[in-house]
């Protein structure tokens, strides 16, 4: 009993860890304070990721490992670049969108036999933010689009899987991305 009381207690210590730096990290890159926000995101990437593993969301503990990866190829990114953003062709985002349609019915029945919990939006979450994080680390404002998307798919997926705080950080990050998307659309 004491063993699974620490083992709920580790999974959400971690969960809120994670949830209060992914906060930090999109409240700064919000804010233009980049690539400081990147060590942040990274913390969140390790803390989440292990929540999820924690709650056998398979896909989801991959892409928080990725956003590990992706941090420190924003805070490169971002120390090497002229601080404009790479805004995507239509037909970019298109092949972004087909790409991950066409992972996310590969990836699908990969969790399905590996047990995974809710392999369909397990998979279309981890997919789709792989897509919108490539567009975010480049700055084209579109990606906030793609966020409104995943962080309402993500914000379901995480209270389903009994992590309320991961849900909660999943609402904050719909109006951080409608703010986003409005803050993006001035800039051009």
């Amino acid at each position: 009993m004491i063993s699974l009381a620490r083992t709920t207690n580790d999974k959400r210590i971690a969960e809120i860890v994670g949830v209060i730096a992914n906060a930090v990290y999109t409240w700064m890159y919000l804010k233009g304070m980049i690539p400081e926000a990147y060590g942040f995101a990274a913390l969140g990437g390790i803390a989440l990721g292990w929540s999820c593993w924690r709650n056998n969301l398979q896909a989801e503990t991959a892409l928080h490992l990725f956003y590990v990866c992706m941090a420190g190829y924003g805070a490169w990114y971002a120390s090497s670049a002229d601080g404009s953003g790479m805004t995507g062709s239509i037909v970019q985002h298109a092949a972004g969108l087909g790409i991950g349609l066409v992972s996310w019915a590969l990836v699908v029945p990969v969790l399905r036999s590996r047990g995974s919990s809710m392999p369909r939006l397990d998979g279309f979450t981890t997919v789709f933010s792989i897509v919108a994080t490539w567009w975010m680390v480049r700055w084209d404002p579109t990606n906030w689009l793609y966020w409104i998307v995943i962080d309402l798919v993500s914000m379901y997926l995480y209270a389903k899987r009994g992590m309320p705080w991961a849900a909660l950080l999943f609402a904050v990050y719909t109006i951080m991305a409608i703010d986003g998307w409005f803050q993006g659309i001035q800039l051009f």
